[in-house]
């Protein structure tokens, strides 16, 4: 981020958004800093920071920050209010340009395209929305269906260089010298064709008699070709309007979707304010809780300081009470005595009345007298004090007392009030949770809500371009309704001259009875007639026959057209399904595009020792992974394309010998790519930086491959120049693995993996070779031109039959190197290898194999000249020169030591079986859990990590957000390989499913080819019609003349009765047996296109009807509230009566409930419509027409074909109005 930004600019940091209210330095650090003003109370001060102001604002909003930590500027502050209050309608402002025409603007949208005529300009005020441009429209108009291209891919060259790795040295695989390639023609563009269209064809309506009007052959070529022309426009029609209303309901779903934020915006806002309310209450609750416990602990310790003090009051009362009794007892004690004193005194004589006196006197004044007045004194003094001190004691308790009982009354409120303030706080935390949650479902709301108003942008255009082009054909489909008007007139005036002629013919065949007798005498003068006859019966009994036959054809042919239709709906569900994977792809793309930008902006975070030492050792380490899966890609990718290992059981072409030494040498290549990612992934640190500094050297290879790939997604691969990439690439690679692999074992299980799968790929090659030298042999034997010299051998028993166990012996070796392979695949994806002690086995069926293969490709390369002589006839086919060709191949390859007495096939067949037998020895160990090892070690970018740490000094938080963001990033990272894989395997897919489709496009070729000759038929079947029709009339001529000559018999009787002439012989005439015959077969035509007619409408219901089923579910309606029952209503919707009362009644503001039932109530209709028969019923006018005898009759209004037509366009209109009624509502609501 830049060092300079303005005062009022809205940033973001870690702690959330605010507004740059200072920028410069600061007294309490050194250096340049930046003070916020936040948006929410996550800061540290209120601007103030040791006593000095740098800006004001409320406490707990201010922040001050390096520039380095601003995260990203969003405006200026004088720029937030209307940004803000603009951005609920971004989607609709955006949508609003595009599809003012369709949505906004209905009024100035174009009519019905029905109510126009087709020869008439639209009159409709053009859309103000943007026009497709012209590459748009031109992709529109073209049909969805790839045409095949006219040229042809480039020839394969075959030529295989030689194999570098491997122990013993391989002859390459050119079988013939490859001719230079020719040079490419350059590609013209596919011209567009109309795809096959799924929709039963009419049948050809009868065949016209000569005897009306007829219509030439050029007319009848282009009335069918603008009606297939019409019918495919139908159909593209028909699958316009679905993707339509498809399209218009996303749009709806979005719309809704964006109706809904501001209302979640505007209850977002207000609970936060409810909540920030209920945490001020909730704080002074706190507060009078506190408050509440210290008066509560101080009223108990009050309490419990009284009772201690009533305690000991109680016990000094109960001791000033003893010692009151005591007093008392003593008091009365010297009462009792005072009482005996005086009584002994007065006992005394009064004599001693002056002694007495002097003694009492004397008893009065003795010491004890006087000491016990004195505590007698001090005893009342004490009473007097304890009273008092009592009475004050009790005062003090009672008031005490009630002081407490009333704190005990202020208790139980307060403990009320703490219960009621613990069971808010607990539901005001609840409501916090709720309120987190709604706000994190916003703001994917928020972000879900950006990205379907892109798509809805997309489907906006879409929607113009497809509108354009269904005003196009709606143009198109009026022509054809008026040429299906002509014809049906014409139709009907031939059917009322054909009802003529056959009254005419009903009355020749009438008065041809009553001639019988009469025509006796002409038999002589019509025998050559006779002859004729017959020749014609014999011509019409060929017709019959070539008319079933075509009958015959034309049921195969539409058991073929449903097959296609089938077809092409399963095609059509892939496409759908394809579109759906094409756009989950472009989601996980934008995923990945973020991925990437995240990662961008989390480099610049990382140390900067990381990015000067490790970071390419990391980016080799996953060159090398990438490089090996998109080795491993397109090994499989061209195995699935020639049929690997299957392809191998049959006839074998010397391209896939080829293609199979193409796969080992990729093989071999993807090996070396994952020991070199299996070494960085557990070699010591200082290996691992070494390799990181070759990454700027080898990264430009990856290039070269991916241009492979790309060249394979588009089926223009060329394997040539593939094999000397990867022959290029694996030797700079060998030279590394030299340098590296030496020291260390840590790519063990790759190396064992790579010997099991050289020899399963050697093993493909070995039988490619084997089988293409038998192919070559059985097709150049099987020519009967070629000269066989067998020199007294049996070539099926000496060559056949050994080349056959060879390829017998492949297929058990090659089901044993299927599962050594599969066992080292699993091991290695489980950090596992085999024990070191097993490699040298492994090691030595690698190195056997190539000798195998050297057999097979030099026997082919022996035998090909001599193959090449036989075919130019310049030699014959000598079976001594090919059996010694494969002694003298097997003595320097396979069979080095061969045996006196044994032949080279047995001692091929021997090393095959001996090669078998090692390698089932060595699977049973391969599956024993102590020959399996773990290959363990410390990655170096984990050791690495504490020296990073130790040597940049960053907070624990920030390592922690590293941390963090390292494991997103390696998360990423996978996602982004498994979505790259799918994508490449998709798009395989694709293209095997366009290949597909060209497949069925040439039977569809074919099927039209067929229709030709059908109609080649049918047009000799009105050739001898015309033909019979003219013999026809030559009866009728005869028949004149035979009237004629009967006239002048009679006139010459009447002139010479006496006279006799002679009799003519007598030959029935046979004008009347082929008249009936004929009026049969008209009669069997007619039913059959009443037959036709009907089943023409069944099965284009039962298309429409799986068409219907096809379609994807609706969305489920946002609304919570149970959606209500729908109100039933005709297949034709409301009346025209109905549709103006509900204009005039006021109507309610629509709701999203009622908008969402509104919408299935249309497209319920919209179903009914669209599958509803389009058939016109001609029975009643046809019906009255025989009952007036042919001529002009009269009927109801509502029971003619036009006022049906009518009905049906009436109701059309009637169902787009509501179509754009239904699009105004919701405008209105999202508006």
């Amino acid at each position: 981020m830049s060092d300079t930004v303005r005062l009022g600019t809205i940033v973001e940091v870690s702690v959330g958004r605010g507004v740059v209210r200072f920028s410069g330095s600061t007294s309490f650090m050194a250096g340049k800093w930046i003070g916020i003003e936040l948006f929410e109370a996550n800061g540290k001060n209120d601007g103030t920071v040791q006593g000095v102001s740098y800006f004001t604002c409320k406490p707990n909003y201010g922040i001050f920050v390096r520039s380095s930590q601003i995260k990203g500027t969003y405006g200026s502050e004088s720029d937030r209010i209307p940004a803000a209050a603009a951005r609920p309608a971004i989607g609709h402002q955006r949508r609003s340009s595009l599809l003012a025409s369709s949505i906004r603007s209905p009024s100035t949208s174009s009519p019905s395209p029905r109510s126009e005529s087709p020869a008439k300009p639209s009159t409709a005020t053009p859309s103000p929305g943007p026009i497709a441009s012209p590459t748009k429209r031109t992709l529109l108009a073209m049909p969805a269906r790839k045409s095949i291209q006219s040229t042809s891919p480039p020839a394969r060259n075959t030529e295989s260089p030689n194999r570098l790795n491997g122990a013993a040295p391989r002859v390459s695989s050119p079988l013939t010298p490859a001719p230079p390639p020719p040079p490419q023609r350059p590609q013209t563009p596919p011209s567009p064709q109309p795809p096959p269209v799924a929709v039963q064809l009419k049948p050809p309506s009868r065949p016209p008699s000569s005897l009306g009007p007829s219509r030439t052959a050029p007319d009848d070529q282009e009335l069918q070709e603008l009606r297939a022309k019409i019918r495919v426009l139908e159909a593209k029609r028909s699958d316009d309007a679905r993707h339509v209303r498809e399209l218009e309901t996303r749009l709806a779903d979005a719309e809704t979707f964006v109706s809904l934020r501001p209302k979640l915006q505007s209850k977002l806002n207000s609970q936060q304010t409810e909540l920030i309310e209920t945490r001020r209450e909730l704080a002074d609750a706190e507060q009078l809780a506190q408050l509440a416990e210290g008066r509560v602990l101080d009223a108990q310790e009050q309490l419990e300081m009284a009772m201690l003090d009533k305690e000991m009051a109680e016990e000094r009362a109960e001791a000033a009470e003893a010692e009151l009794e005591d007093m008392s007892e003593r008091l009365a004690v010297v009462e009792v005595e005072l009482g005996v004193l005086k009584g002994e005194g007065d006992d005394e004589g009064e004599d001693g009345n002056e002694s007495g006196n002097k003694s009492m006197s004397a008893g009065k004044d003795s010491l004890a007298y006087i000491q016990l007045e004195k505590h007698n004194d001090r005893l009342k003094e004490a009473l007097l004090r304890l009273r008092d001190m009592s009475q004050e004691t009790e005062a003090d308790q009672r008031r005490r007392i009630a002081e407490m009982e009333k704190d005990l009354v202020g208790i139980d409120e307060l403990q009320s009030n703490y219960e009621t303030t613990q069971i808010r706080l607990a539901n005001a935390e609840i409501q916090v949770e709720d309120l987190k949650m709604q706000l994190d479902d916003a703001l994917g709301a928020e972000e879900m809500l950006v990205q379907l108003t892109e798509r809805n942008l997309m489907l906006g255009e879409k929607i113009e371009e497809m509108r354009i082009t269904i005003e196009d054909l709606e143009a198109l489909r009026e022509l054809n309704d008026e040429l299906e008007e002509n014809h049906v007139e014409t139709e009907k005036a031939l059917m009322e001259d054909l009802e003529a002629k056959d009254v005419q013919i009903r009355e020749h065949v009438r008065k041809a009875e009553s001639l019988e007798e009469a025509c006796v005498d002409l038999e002589g003068t019509i025998g050559q007639f006779r002859e004729l006859v017959l020749q014609l019966q014999t011509e019409l009994d060929n017709l019959r026959a070539q008319t079933q036959m075509a009958q015959t054809e034309s049921q195969t042919a539409a058991s073929q057209s449903a097959a296609m239709m089938s077809l092409n709906l399963k095609l059509q569900s892939s496409a759908s399904k394809n579109q759906a994977r094409t756009i989950e792809l472009e989601i996980k793309r934008m995923e990945a595009r973020e991925m990437r930008e995240l990662l961008n902006i989390v480099q610049p975070y990382l140390p900067q020792i990381y990015v000067e030492t490790d970071s390419d050792a990391t980016s080799c380490y996953l060159f090398f992974q990438r490089l090996a899966y998109k080795a491993d890609l397109i090994t499989t990718i061209v195995a699935q394309n020639n049929g690997l290992p299957e392809s191998l059981n049959g006839s074998i072409s010397d391209a896939l010998v080829g293609v199979c030494d193409m796969r080992g040498r990729i093989s071999a290549l993807s090996v070396l790519c994952k020991r070199f990612a299996a070494f960085m992934r557990r070699c010591d640190v200082e290996s691992f930086l070494n390799i990181g500094r070759l990454y700027q050297e080898i990264a430009p290879m990856e290039k070269r491959i991916d241009m492979h790939v790309e060249l394979l997604r588009r089926d223009e691969f060329r394997e040539m120049e593939c094999v000397t990439d990867v022959v290029k690439i694996t030797s700079q690679f060998d030279h590394l693995a030299e340098t590296y692999f030496s020291r260390f074992d840590y790519d063990l299980g790759e190396r064992e993996l790579g010997y099991l799968a050289s020899f399963d790929l050697d093993l493909d090659i070995f039988a490619a070779s084997i089988g293409m030298t038998k192919t070559s042999i059985t097709t150049l034997v099987q020519d009967e031109e070629t000269v066989l010299d067998l020199g007294g051998l049996d070539i099926q028993t000496d060559l056949f039959e050994p080349l056959q166990k060879l390829l017998d012996q492949y297929k058990g070796a090659k089901a044993l190197s299927k599962k050594l392979t599969k066992r080292l695949e699993d091991l290695t994806q489980d950090s596992g290898a085999l024990k070191a002690h097993l490699v040298p086995q492994m090691k030595a069926l690698s190195n056997f194999v190539p000798e195998l293969v050297n057999f097979g490709i030099s026997f082919a390369q022996q035998i090909m000249p001599h193959l090449s002589d036989v075919r130019s006839s310049k030699t014959p086919f000598q079976l001594t020169t090919i059996l010694s060709f494969v002694k003298q191949i097997a003595g320097t390859t396979v069979a080095k030591d061969i045996k006196p007495g044994v032949t080279a096939w047995d001692a091929i067949g021997e090393s095959i079986a001996q090669l078998v037998q090692e390698g089932s020895r060595l699977l049973p160990l391969t599956l024993e859990a102590e020959n399996v090892i773990k290959v363990t070690g410390v990655s170096p970018w984990v050791t690495r990590i504490d020296e990073v740490k130790a040597s940049v000094a960053v907070n624990l938080e920030a390592e922690r957000r590293v941390t963090q963001l390292n494991d997103e990033l390696q998360g990423l990272v996978r996602t982004l390989k498994q979505k790259e894989q799918h994508l490449q395997e998709a798009t395989v897919k694709n293209d095997l499913m366009e290949r597909k489709m060209e497949t069925v496009k040439r039977q569809a070729d074919s099927i039209a080819e067929k229709d030709v000759i059908i109609t080649d038929g049918k047009r000799r079947q009105r050739e001898l019609e015309e033909a019979l029709e003219q013999v026809q009339g030559d009866l009728d001529v005869s028949e004149q003349e035979r009237l004629k000559l009967k006239t002048l018999v009679g006139n010459e009787q009447r002139q010479a009765p006496g006279t006799v002439a002679p009799e003519p012989e007598n030959v029935p005439v046979e004008g009347s047996l082929e008249t009936s015959h004929l009026l049969d077969q008209i009669d069997a035509l007619r039913g059959t296109v009443r037959y036709l007619r009907t089943e023409n409408s069944y099965l284009k219901g039962q298309d429409l009807l799986r068409e219907i089923e096809a379609l994807p579910p609706l969305p489920e309606p946002i609304s919570r509230l149970p959606t209500p029952p729908l109100v039933p209503s005709g297949p034709s919707g409301p009346s025209d009566s109905e549709d103006s009362d509900s204009e005039d009644r006021p109507r309610t503001p629509p709701t999203l409930r009622s908008l969402a039932t509104e919408t299935k109530i249309l497209y319920r209709d919209v179903i009914k419509f669209s599958s509803a028969p389009r058939v016109v019923d001609l029975s009643a006018l046809n019906a009255k027409r025989a009952q007036s005898n042919g001529g002009r009759a009269w009927m109801p209004k509502k029971s003619t074909p036009a006022h049906q037509v009518w009905e049906r366009k009436m109701e059309a209109e009637r169902l787009s109005r509501r179509v754009r009624g239904l699009l105004e509502a919701s405008a209105n609501i999202i508006g």
